[in-house]
């Protein structure tokens, strides 16, 4: 494959995308009640579909993509509230406030942040007063029996009393889950004080446990890309997970090379290329990612992460995945024998 194809692709795509963001900075999500995203599709104010689309942007050398950054990363630092914090839904949703923080978002938003040399206050010790006794990192930031008398002043002052209570009754306050912990990691990193969450998630892959503990993400693909991406981060400790992650993902390729769907084979593609898996299952899933391009530069709309509506997706989370496993593949792979 010449790289002709993939660099008219990256155009493209590029272009589409340069096209679609709004003028806050924002790239869309859209709810569903359908699992297609078919149909009764509406638009749903997030920061967190913008952060996921920067980190893409990131690998694509092209003066647009380094536009578009700015003005998404403008938009990210307008929705920090208090510390360093970020709610799932934006100040210019009207369910805003119908949330607590959430490290999710807290944490891959500050992780582009970081990576961009952006301004960034000191939110980690925030971060690590949300750990249950084991270590691993709870998603929804309250306050706790641990947490600092300090901290727990700001999370109630912040918070608010009728939200905490929303999510006490909901029983999900102490929900802790595997996705959410490796973009903690992907913020926080390797070392002392996140031990416990490396260790949760050696186990939950050495035990197979990626769809009970992964509450979120509805396809093992989007699991496997936001855990190869902290491992490819600089997070070694979870280099052990490469091989069962391989193991379990390449029997989903199907014989069209794609993993089901754009969205899922460009995570997959990504998570190749995270875990240094540049062979022929590689190719052929860049081969359908160019082959199912619509004209305008886009790729499909397609259920990313699930909540309340309860599918949550957009084309420009599509494309962004597209875009970055297209800017990161070259053509030129060394396959294995037998690959």
């Amino acid at each position: 494959m010449s790289a002709s194809p993939v660099a008219r692709a990256i155009a493209s795509a590029l272009d589409w995308l340069a096209g679609s963001q709004l003028p806050s900075g924002e790239f869309r999500t859209y709810a569903s009640p359908d699992p297609n995203m078919e149909g009764g599709c509406r638009f749903d104010s997030s920061p967190f579909a913008t952060s996921l689309v920067l980190y893409a942007l990131g690998f694509v050398d092209d003066p647009r993509a380094r536009s578009m950054a700015a003005r998404g990363l403008d938009f990210l630092a307008s929705e920090m509230e208090g510390p360093g914090l970020w709610r799932y839904w934006s100040s210019r949703n009207p369910r805003h406030r119908q949330l607590p923080p959430d490290l999710d978002d807290i944490c891959c938003i500050s992780h582009v942040l970081k990576a961009a040399g952006r301004e960034l206050p000191a939110n980690r010790e925030i971060v690590l007063a949300n750990r249950d006794e084991a270590g691993a990192f709870y998603t929804w930031l309250a306050p706790r029996t641990t947490t600092p008398a300090e901290l727990a002043r700001t999370i109630n002052h912040l918070v608010g009393a009728e939200t905490l209570l929303a999510v006490l009754l909901s029983g999900t306050a102490n929900d802790v889950d595997c996705a959410v912990n490796a973009n903690v990691l992907l913020y926080l990193g390797e070392g002392e004080e996140t031990r416990g969450a490396i260790a949760y998630l050696l186990g939950v892959v050495r035990d197979g446990r990626e769809k009970e503990c992964n509450h979120f993400y509805p396809d093992l693909p989007a699991f496997y890309y936001v855990l190869s991406r902290a491992c490819f981060n600089g997070v070694s400790a979870l280099a052990p997970t490469r091989g069962p992650v391989l193991g379990r993902l390449l029997p989903l390729q199907q014989g069209d090379g794609s993993f089901g769907g754009a969205l899922n084979t460009a995570l997959a593609a990504c998570t190749l290329l995270n875990l240094n898996e540049q062979t022929q299952a590689l190719h052929r899933a860049v081969e359908h990612l160019l082959a199912t391009q619509r004209h305008d530069g886009s790729w499909p709309r397609q259920p990313l992460f699930l909540g309340p509506a309860p599918y949550y997706g957009s084309e420009e989370l599509t494309t962004a995945f597209c875009l970055e496993a297209l800017s990161r593949y070259s053509p030129d792979i060394l396959t294995r024998p037998g690959a």
